[in-house]
């Protein structure tokens, strides 16, 4: 019995998928550039096109260097379209009797580092979670998307909704497009696609600003969940004004989180062991908008 039986089951399964994600492309193309993908996984790294060809493309393909470099540079495939490809397949996985879930959209940013400065779109970066007195240094800034189906999981025999998260793209930041026209970028690319599911965008306080905000708002399908930084200028619904002159107020009194100590009474619910306050609320970043506002607080404070 010949080993390699299983090896041509898998990769023949794995040309079929990455096939799918250039349909524009002919025939011969999108078979290249499947193979192109299967040489990523076999290396788990792709420092140049050259590489992936001497160390695998050559020993499994017939197909010259040109040739990949040919179908990468086809003008009918672009990142655009493999993104949406991708979210196309994300969106087949749903059941039929999940179609009325909603759709979960994660912006986020991630830094990888370069011992070297001679990079196209290396830059000087800020690393919060470094903890060793160099917060700062060389590397690539990614902007990245990510959609969360639901689909039917069982637990302890019991049909439960989970959400499984699929990546669908990653854009570098080469510092002159900023992560937040990235990210509505992105969000341009799929929200087509969504036009007829509820759709729900998840960010951290980073992208918690007005350019993003109000652009993802402007899809109707679309709401917002984000953190909010703690100098957030947060304001009470304002008063009405009847009877009385002038022109009425868009904003009520300003909220400060440090204002006087929380006490546990004055919180709505209890989640997961979580104090949790609710209050609609206006904020500038939100434009006239009302916001429901959450704040949590744990045993330890």
């Amino acid at each position: 019995m010949t080993s390699l039986y299983t090896e041509k089951s898998i990769i023949g399964r794995l040309l079929t998928i990455f096939s799918s994600l250039f349909p524009a492309a002919t025939r011969p193309t999108r078979h290249l550039l499947a193979w192109f993908f299967i040489a990523q996984l076999a290396l788990e790294s792709a420092p140049s096109v050259r590489c992936l060809f001497r160390q695998f493309l050559s020993k499994q393909t017939d197909a010259s260097l040109n040739s990949y470099y040919r179908a990468l540079g086809n003008g009918l495939v672009t990142d655009a379209s493999i993104r949406q490809a991708l979210a196309l397949r994300a969106l087949a996985i749903v059941p039929e009797a999940l179609r009325q879930e909603p759709i979960l959209l994660s912006v986020d940013d991630t830094t990888i580092a370069k011992w070297g400065k001679h990079f196209d779109g290396v830059g000087i970066l800020y690393d919060h979670a470094k903890h060793d007195g160099r917060s700062y240094f060389n590397g690539h800034a990614f902007v990245s998307l990510t959609m969360s189906i639901p689909v039917i999981h069982e637990n302890a025999g019991k049909p439960q909704i989970r959400h499984v998260a699929v990546p669908i793209g990653y854009v570098m930041s080469n510092g002159e497009t900023s992560k937040l026209t990235i990210a509505c970028q992105l969000l341009d690319e799929v929200m087509p696609i969504l036009e007829t599911r509820q759709v729900i965008l998840l960010f951290d306080s980073w992208y918690a600003k007005r350019e993003l905000l109000m652009h993802a708002l402007s899809y109707p399908n679309l709401n917002v969940i984000c953190n909010a930084r703690r100098d957030t200028a947060i304001f009470e619904l304002p008063t009405s004004t009847a009877g009385r002159r002038g022109r009425p107020p868009k904003y009520g009194r300003r909220l400060k989180l440090d204002e006087s100590p929380v006490a546990p009474e004055n919180y709505s619910f209890k989640m997961d062991g979580y104090l949790v306050a609710h209050r609609l609320v206006k904020t500038r970043i939100f434009g006239d908008r009302t916001v429901h506002a959450y704040v949590t607080l744990s045993k330890s404070g």
